[in-house]
């Protein structure tokens, strides 16, 4: 008989242990939504909107089908569609996709910031260098857990007379994070959430949402969610789509959504530990400005491969966040789009083939938080 492996198996994210850590709490909120009968439109959807507009600081959520689905509806209330026009929406091309997809479906162009290197948001500048006449919309991810300073970029944008554009936060990996007094979806016009169940706060399936504290874009956001819909089988509004939250997701949210704060707190107390493990060939990115909420802990490693295999070796799953950039997916990239001219994403194309992730989830054991320390001590001392 073989013995067993002494070395941990540290996987990069365990959902599982979410359900066990609450499972009481979250059997009789989904037996309650259950039991309801009304599965959609329900008691439950209604709370967690009342909730989370209230813990984003804003005074409107939408609860939708996912967090793609929140981008697309809020381009769609923020671009005229088929107007024979030019619209382009300004976002970065390291940050998954997202956002490109959700303007590949409304047909609006993508027009690709830089980043900073500290911290792998959007930089200011480019954004800046990348206004014209065309914009109709700027796209700010707060990626892996960090703030874009949204307040300051709106500021930049009115003195250079752009103020007229509106702004989306694509929130999806900053559940809860602040800059100064402010949470990330209160800063810009629109604030997106994914709720896919690895976020900091995470449905047991699919789900998201839009936050806004402008009643008129909520209500088109609203009507546009429901086919557009003046009333039952009434449509106003062209280019309206069906996407809602059902009650099993939202009860699964708002029972978790006490935890959010505790859980980002312990996210930080990880990355400032693997923070103190690591240099040399390795270097975590630098906390942005605000309070990050460390959705991911992303280190950039000169020899990338060489790390992976490693971590592979002592039982620790790593991942990378995110592999191409969007201006280089084979899918897309005969597509329309444009480059920030001057940078030409200089320092987006240097941090892809660096960047790699190592895990962060709150319901780490310390055992597993020790062996993944030791074994990033281990590859500085190699």
């Amino acid at each position: 008989m073989p013995l067993p492996d002494p070395s941990p198996r540290v996987p990069f994210n365990d959902t599982s242990r979410v359900f066990l850590a609450h499972e009481g709490r979250l059997r009789d909120a989904i037996q309650d939504a259950l039991q309801g009968g009304r599965w959609l439109f329900g008691t439950h959807t209604e709370r967690f909107s009342r909730e989370f507009a209230d813990f984003c600081g804003t005074q409107y959520c939408l609860p939708v089908a996912n967090g793609t689905d929140a981008l697309e509806l809020a381009l769609r209330a923020l671009i005229a569609p088929n107007d024979g026009q030019i619209r382009e929406v300004i976002t970065v091309a390291n940050a998954g996709g997202y956002t490109t997809t959700a303007c590949r479906l409304v047909g609006a162009v993508p027009v690709y910031a830089d980043i900073n290197e500290s911290d792998q948001l959007v930089n200011s500048e480019s954004l800046l260098r990348c206004l014209g006449p065309d914009v109709a919309a700027v796209t700010v991810t707060h990626l892996y857990g960090g703030v874009v300073d949204v307040v300051r970029i709106r500021d930049q944008m009115q003195a250079l007379g752009f103020g007229h554009i509106p702004i989306i936060e694509d929130c999806s990996q900053a559940h809860g994070a602040r800059l100064v007094d402010r949470r990330v979806g209160s800063m810009g016009d629109l604030g997106v959430f994914s709720f896919y169940p690895t976020k900091n706060l995470g449905a047991m399936g699919d789900a998201g949402a839009i936050v806004t504290s402008n009643g008129s874009l909520f209500e088109k956001l609203r009507a546009t969610s429901q086919y557009g819909w003046a009333r039952k089988y009434h449509v106003q509004l062209p280019y309206g789509r069906n996407s809602r939250m059902d009650e099993v997701q939202a009860a699964v949210l708002s029972s978790l959504l006490p935890y959010l704060d505790e859980y980002n707190t312990i996210r930080r107390g990880f990355y400032e530990r693997y923070t103190s493990c690591v240099g040399g060939g390795l270097r975590p990115l630098v906390y942005s400005r605000g309070e990050q909420v460390a959705h991911l802990a992303v280190l950039r490693a000169e020899d990338r491969g060489g790390f992976v295999r490693f971590m592979a070796e002592q039982g620790v799953a790593t991942d990378m966040h995110y592999p191409v950039l969007d201006c280089d997916q084979e899918g897309w990239r005969n597509l329309p789009m444009r480059l920030d001219p001057e940078s030409n994403l200089e320092i987006s194309r240097r941090a892809v083939t660096e960047i790699v992730s190592i895990p962060c989830f709150p319901l780490l054991e310390d055992a597993e938080l020790t062996h993944i320390c030791s074994a990033l001590e281990s590859w500085e001392k190699r």
